[in-house]
């Protein structure tokens, strides 16, 4: 009889400790898990320039004068009409943004009465521009990003209206080095 009490209580302490390390192993079980997310890029060349460091970038463009039937190719005169390109390539962006072109004539540019007219995004429909307001805006949404955005913005010496320049200024203009350069600040902003 003895020998049945001692193995009904070894027995006991055995489901005893079974139990209780039954529970205590579902309060101390871990688990490691490692999330593996990616993080976004935002790489947008303007002109094959990376301005990824950048959220403005600021050029000095001299424009192309192609030239008409009155003024010969390359060369600026009152009324002449030119026009520049930038390519925004955000296809290694992985986010829509924002982007916001500043327009102005640059100090050191010998003609001041240069004005963007117009501008024409990837061969569309041109755009007209106020001659009060020279910037350009507008957002690309992350599934459209599939391309080059090729801007061309139109731009003509004025003469007429609203000309600060008279002729003698004109024609000083026209022998300078520098006489046609235009400030260009671009401005791009993540869309949250």
């Amino acid at each position: 009889m003895k020998k049945k009490v001692i193995l009904l209580v070894v027995l006991s302490i055995l489901l005893c400790l079974f139990f209780v390390q039954e529970s205590f192993a579902k309060y101390i079980t871990e688990a490691n898990e490692t999330a593996n997310m990616s993080i976004a890029r935002w790489k947008i060349l303007v002109n094959n320039e990376d301005i990824r460091d950048e959220n403005t970038v600021n050029a000095v463009i001299n424009p192309v004068f192609p030239g008409n039937d009155n003024i010969a190719e390359n060369i600026i005169a009152p009324t002449s009409e030119g026009y520049f390109d930038l390519i925004i390539d955000a296809r290694e962006a992985d986010v829509s943004f924002k982007y916001k072109i500043t327009l102005s004539v640059n100090e050191d540019s010998s003609v001041r009465d240069l004005v963007a007219t117009k501008y024409v995004i990837n061969d569309g429909e041109e755009i007209a521009l106020d001659s009060s307001n020279q910037v350009i805006e507008n957002t690309v949404l992350h599934r459209d990003n599939t391309g080059t955005i090729n801007i061309r913005v139109y731009i003509v010496w004025n003469d007429g209206d609203g000309a600060s320049m008279d002729n003698s200024e004109d024609t000083s203009a026209t022998i300078s080095s520098n006489s046609a350069m235009m400030n260009v600040s671009l401005n791009f902003t993540q869309v949250v």
